[in-house]
């Protein structure tokens, strides 16, 4: 492999820094089989890299892959890294991933808030305020149909928005992955 190889290569490993070290060794590997399969077939150097790319979005396509894995179990280090990788992939998901996030999670955390404010009411909690309006308190006795019916509603958009968030995630993904050899795929 000549010295652009070489150097391609090098830049390639750099970009792989935030994945595990046997996952960046494969993938550099298997660009560097891939580089001289391409040679081995008659074809130039520079054109393989051309068809390749720039290292850093090839990078980007291996570890969309890596983190796409669906079912995987990931240490917290690996889940802020997958969080930094999509909230890095442009200037959209800087906004859509961390609002669908925040959506989905906060109020799937604050339907379990309501769920349990309706029981507890239920029982006399006179502390907990079920208010429709200044001159409307849902009655004691109303508690838990209302807490299920506000609940409801807040779960559906927790549900809606991971659901969506989990959707754009993988239209990235996808998109990245199509950045890898044709080998590959």
């Amino acid at each position: 492999m000549s010295p652009l190889g070489k150097a391609y290569i090098e830049k390639l490993y750099a970009a792989l820094s935030k994945m595990p070290e046997q996952e960046r060794l494969d993938a550099v590997r298997e660009i560097e089989s891939h580089i001289e399969e391409g040679i081995s077939h008659g074809q130039r150097e520079a054109d393989i890299l051309a068809k390749l790319g720039d290292p850093s979005k090839l990078a980007k396509a291996f570890r969309s892959e890596h983190f796409s894995h669906p079912g995987r179990k990931r240490t917290w280090g690996e889940t802020f890294a997958m969080i930094g990788f999509y909230c890095t992939t442009g200037l959209l998901s800087v906004m859509i991933v961390p609002v669908l996030a925040t959506i989905a999670y906060g109020f799937g955390f604050c339907t379990v808030l309501i769920l349990l404010a309706g029981i507890i009411r239920s029982f006399g909690a006179t502390w907990i305020n079920m208010d429709l309006g200044p001159y409307y308190t849902v009655p004691t006795e109303w508690s838990m149909a209302f807490s299920l019916v506000v609940g409801g509603i807040v779960g559906g958009i927790a549900y809606i928005s991971r659901k969506y968030l989990r959707k754009y995630l993988r239209f990235v993904s996808e998109r990245y992955q199509d950045l890898l050899p044709a080998d590959r795929k």
